[in-house]
C-alpha cells in the first residue's frame, strides 16, 4: 500500500491539543479524513478519526493494524506538518 497523497490543514484553537487536521490518499483510491495532529504530554502524534461513544469514551473509526503503516502514515503525516510550520 502506498501513500499517495497527504494533505495537513494546521489550526489554531486557543487551549486545545489539537494542531492541525489531515487528509491521507492511498494508492490513489482510498481516503481517510479527520486524522488530528496532536501536542500530547510526550510530544506530538497522529490521532485516527473516531466518535464518541455513548459512555464517553472514544473509539477509533478507522486504523492501520500493523505498526509498520501506523508509522508510516505518521511519519509522512508529521513530516508534512513540519514542512508547513517551517515555511509559515
Amino acid at each position: 500500500m502506498e501513500i499517495t497523497d497527504v494533505r495537513v490543514f494546521p489550526v489554531e484553537i486557543n487551549g486545545s491539543m489539537v494542531k492541525a487536521y489531515a487528509t491521507v490518499t492511498f494508492d490513489d483510491s482510498f481516503v481517510v479524513r479527520d486524522m488530528r495532529v496532536i501536542e500530547g504530554k510526550n510530544g506530538i502524534f497522529l490521532s485516527m478519526p473516531a466518535r464518541r461513544k455513548r459512555n464517553g469514551d472514544y473509539q477509533d473509526i478507522c486504523f492501520p493494524i500493523s505498526t509498520k503503516l501506523r508509522d508510516l502514515m505518521e511519519n509522512e503525516v508529521l513530516e508534512k506538518f513540519d514542512e508547513l510550520l517551517a515555511s509559515a
